[in-house]
Formats: structure tokens, C-alpha cells, sequence
């Protein structure tokens, strides 16, 4: 009898830290990130530092519950005063559970666009792709918003000229490499793209900002993550890697993909405040 006892105690405690630990990963919460970077040819008396605020695989869907948890994120986002918001994909939950895709994706972009206090720049992710990506685009530019596909743009903020290189998803193969111009020279370059994978392609060197990942969603301790989607290496799969051609980014994200649960992989969206050399 005792032993049923015990197990049954066992079992309670596990569950409850179960059910603990997923609402604790579920509530997204800010990761700020130092990253140090080496940049030769930025001039003295350029601005040394920004500071990036990375949104990915938000995954958002046709529920007001949804919509407005979108809203609280932004506007926390917006409160840190951050002179960059990138965007790294997947703004949608799955394309076959929505209804009306069309009114849904206007609805999400104009949650995204809605503010114009702080310069944002947005990519793809895999969920767009498979959402008529095309429209996506068109529907961005409508609002009046900076959306790159295997695209290049030179960017003023309050900190100084970024140069940001946006490529497309690799995992859905819209990723192509594109070399940035001699006008980007002296400003700081970051590279968007949703798979951590494209900063792995032959050519890609620098910063690079991906998501994708959900840095695993569900990751049991000592075993790891069930499945992650990318062929990038394991050390890129969460968080900050580093090597002598590449320094990634790879953030966890704010929403879930398939299942909707979050285990040993926190909800964030991050502040990386970037240090040129």
C-alpha cells in the first residue's frame, strides 16, 4: 500500500512540475544578449552599439486571444526603445486551421505595421511560404512596411546606418545568397533570414539573425529537443554561436508550431545589444 503512496506522490510532483514549467515557458519574456562583433571598417566616431529587438515565429492564430497577446508583445517591445525591430518569419499559425486567410493576414499585418515609432524590417518564415508568400509581400508593402526576399537596404536609425541584407527561407528553398554592395561599406550589416541554416551556405559570413527553431519547443532534460527543423549545426540551433567566418543568432520565438506547448525551451523575444569592435 505504502509503495502505491509513494509512486502516486511521485507521480503528483512531476506532473505539477510539468505543468509549472510549461506555463513558465509559455509566458514570453525578454532575452537581452550582448554580442561583440568584429568590424574593421566602420569609422571612428560612428555609433559603436545597437540594439536589435528580434520577433520570430510568432505563430499567430485567427483568435482575438491571439491578436492581442501579438499586441502586448509589440508594445513591451516598443517600451524597451530599441533602434531596430527585426522580424524573422512565421507571423502565422497553420495555414490550414485559419478560416479566412485573407482577413487574417491582413489583421496580423497591420498589428505588425501599426506603429511607426521605431524602424522595423521583416522576412519570411516557412509558415508564409506555405501561405501564398507573394501576398504576404504585397500585403506588407501596403502598409507601408520594409519586407526583404534575397534583398539589401541601407537604413538610417537614431544609432546610425544599418545595412541589412534579408534572405529568404531556406528551409522551404526561397533562400538565395546575395553579397552586399560597396555601399555598405562603413555601416554596420546584419543579415535576416528565418532557418539559421542560410548563414551556413557557401559565402555567408558576418551577423546573422534567424529563428525557425523554437530552440526545440519541447527539450527534456539530459535527452534535449524531440526534433529541430534545420540543417544548421546543433551549436546554431538556440541562442548565440560564433566562428571565425559567422556569429549567429538563433532566437527561441514567442509562439508554438504542431503542438501548442512550450517545455524547456522558453518563450522570448530578445533585445541584442551589438558592440562593433
Amino acid at each position: 500500500m505504502k509503495f502505491f503512496v509513494w509512486l502516486f506522490i511521485i507521480f503528483a510532483i512531476l506532473m505539477s512540475y510539468i505543468f509549472i514549467s510549461v506555463a513558465i515557458n509559455m509566458d514570453t519574456k525578454m532575452n537581452e544578449v550582448d554580442i561583440w562583433i568584429d568590424q574593421e571598417d566602420i569609422k571612428d566616431g560612428e555609433s559603436q552599439n545597437f540594439n536589435i529587438a528580434v520577433i520570430g515565429d510568432t505563430h499567430t492564430s485567427e483568435t482575438d486571444k491571439d491578436y492581442l497577446k501579438l499586441e502586448e508583445v509589440l508594445t513591451e517591445v516598443e517600451r524597451a526603445s530599441p533602434d531596430l525591430i527585426a522580424f524573422v518569419g512565421d507571423y502565422t499559425g497553420s495555414p490550414g486551421a485559419i478560416n479566412d486567410f485573407e482577413v487574417h493576414r491582413k489583421k496580423i499585418i497591420n498589428i505588425l505595421t501599426e506603429s511607426k515609432k521605431t524602424p522595423k524590417v521583416f522576412v519570411l518564415g516557412n509558415y508564409e511560404s506555405y501561405s501564398d508568400p507573394e501576398k504576404w509581400i504585397e500585403e506588407f508593402e501596403a502598409n507601408g512596411a520594409i519586407v526583404l526576399e534575397n534583398e539589401i537596404i541601407l537604413l538610417e536609425t537614431d544609432a546610425g546606418k544599418i545595412c541589412i541584407r534579408g534572405l529568404g527561407d531556406y528551409y522551404t528553398k526561397r533562400f538565395r545568397g546575395v553579397d552586399f554592395p560597396e555601399s555598405c561599406s562603413n555601416s554596420f550589416r546584419i543579415t535576416l533570414t528565418h532557418d539559421p541554416a542560410g548563414a551556413f551556405q557557401i559565402g555567408m559570413e558576418g551577423l546573422f539573425i534567424s529563428g525557425h527553431t523554437h530552440c526545440g519547443q519541447i527539450s527534456f532534460p539530459f535527452i534535449g529537443p524531440l526534433w529541430v527543423p534545420t540543417e544548421a549545426p546543433e551549436e546554431a540551433h538556440c541562442g548565440l554561436y560564433q566562428d571565425n567566418m559567422r556569429t549567429v543568432f538563433t532566437t527561441s520565438g514567442v509562439g508554438t508550431a504542431i503542438f501548442p506547448v512550450r517545455f524547456g525551451a522558453q518563450s522570448n523575444w530578445d533585445l541584442l545589444v551589438t558592440n562593433i569592435n
